[in-house]
């Protein structure tokens, strides 16, 4: 199994979001500007404890945010609220914590412009920075794929 992945996106502009990370040292992460608000990958190795925690103080400045986590056919996603999962999820956060989780049967329904940049992330696409990315005309998201590092911690995506 493929190492999970994790996005966070909320409406709440890049700029906003930024700064309040930075002021709570929250990080590293990389975010990404899209039409809907802002995505957030971190690191890649984080864990689901860790990324439930980044994705509250993502509501604490936005109100609202989405945490997905996803390996393979496996999606798992929480809003803080409710959380919903497809697939085998219940390897994606441990069994101790899916009981905690108390995710039910569903279909995660993203921002088409939040799915386009998990689906950059599962091509390998979103792990390096705007200047190595290949150009994509057309996409909503624009030419390249915009990225604002949040470097509190260590290195993006590190």
């Amino acid at each position: 199994m493929s190492v999970p992945r994790t996005l966070i996106w909320t409406p709440t502009p890049t700029a906003e979001l930024q700064l309040a990370l930075h002021r709570a040292v929250a990080g590293p992460a990389a975010l990404v500007p899209v039409a809907s608000g802002t995505v957030l990958l971190p690191r890649r190795q984080i864990g689901f404890s860790d990324a439930a925690k980044l994705a509250e103080q993502v509501r604490a400045v936005g109100e609202r945010a989405l945490l997905v986590r996803w390996s393979g056919e496996a999606v798992l996603w929480s809003d803080g609220v409710a959380a919903g999962f497809s697939g085998h999820a219940r390897r994606l956060v441990g069994l101790v914590t899916w009981w905690r989780v108390k995710a039910e049967p569903g279909v995660l329904d993203l921002p088409g412009d939040v799915a386009e940049v998990k689906a950059l992330v599962d091509q390998g696409r979103a792990d390096t920075w705007v200047t190595a990315l290949p150009d994509r005309a057309g996409l909503p998201i624009g030419t390249v794929l915009p990225v604002v590092p949040v470097t509190q911690g260590g290195s993006p995506l590190a």
